[in-house]
């Protein structure tokens, strides 16, 4: 598994909270925050499918992680639900 499967994996089941963040036109951006006060963002463009998501920014207390990690298909269709959930 892609380590973009296994964040979006780890948001997707431990996820407490999804928001909207703030991206340029044309890009749908998801936070997703953790049971430890950690948040997980992805991104996409709007005109993209599933299998474009990326996992980007990991926020944690004091820490953070600037990721550029694909996401396949099979994982993008959750962040997808969640996106159009929004």
């Amino acid at each position: 598994m892609v380590l973009g499967d296994q964040l979006a994996q780890q948001a997707l089941k431990e996820g407490q909270r999804i928001t909207p963040s703030p991206a340029p036109p044309g890009i749908v951006r998801l936070a997703i925050a953790l049971g430890d006060g950690s948040i997980q963002h992805f991104e996409r463009l709007a005109t993209g499918t599933c299998g474009d998501w990326r996992a980007t920014d990991f926020e944690s207390p004091g820490s953070g992680f600037a990721f550029n990690e694909p996401v396949t298909a099979e994982w993008g269709r959750g962040l997808d639900v969640l996106a159009t959930a929004q």
